[in-house]
């Protein structure tokens, strides 16, 4: 049985290909336990990158509750606190929500170039061979990562080439989202968790790697 690109089930699971291609793939995976099996792994990877992260349900009531008069002749300096402290109250939700579009934005953009001509993503595994996220080289040869999950709190993300000579820096990330530049084809690259700021070697296992 011939089996098709392993890169058209990816673009399957991000609902990319032409009507024709998705309906005779389908067919094939109808038939095929094995690139079903690989097809499913593409969707639940997918599915991992977008979290859960829902707004804690008490801000709202917490929020009108500070905004909310507590009395038709109210001192004026009362309200004043009153809305200083819903203000501040905002402060963290703007935080969360900016954090929320900024994680969303990062991967608008990533599967975007995916979605582009001659780009090829590859998945990053970690040592035991789990897929923590996606390597993407672009039309254009620059290469990206997205892993499922962001580093510890306190933590960033530090990219990495790995060369036979020893690693080489590419650069950091406090969120998911890793953009390392134009790379050779073939280079291997990897993620490990590191401190702010960085280091001058990984200190920890590799959360993923991808040849791409």
């Amino acid at each position: 049985m011939n089996h098709p690109d392993p890169d058209d089930l990816v673009r399957l699971a991000l609902d990319l290909l032409p009507r024709k291609e998705e309906e005779a793939l389908r067919r094939h995976l109808r038939r095929c336990a094995q690139c079903r099996a690989a097809y499913q792994a593409h969707l639940e990877a997918l599915t991992a990158l977008v979290p859960e992260e829902p707004v804690p349900p008490s801000w709202e009531a917490e929020l009108r509750e500070r905004l909310h008069p507590r009395g038709f002749f109210r001192e004026r300096r009362t309200l004043a606190v009153a809305l200083a402290a819903a203000l501040l109250a905002l402060v963290p939700l703007g935080g969360f929500l900016l954090h929320r579009w900024e994680a969303a934005s990062a991967r608008r953009r990533f599967f975007a170039l995916a979605a582009e001509p001659g780009a090829r993503l590859m998945p990053l595994l970690d040592l035991e061979g789990r897929q923590t996220g996606w390597a993407l080289r672009t039309a254009r040869g620059e290469v990206l990562l997205l892993l499922q999950a962001p580093p510890p709190p306190g933590r960033v993300y530090q990219a990495w080439l790995i060369q036979e000579e020893g690693r080489r820096s590419l650069g950091l990330s406090p969120t998911p989202f890793l953009e390392l530049g134009p790379l050779p084809p073939g280079s291997l690259v990897g993620v490990s968790v590191e401190p702010p700021g960085g280091s001058p070697a990984p200190t920890t296992p590799s959360v993923g790697r991808a040849r791409i």
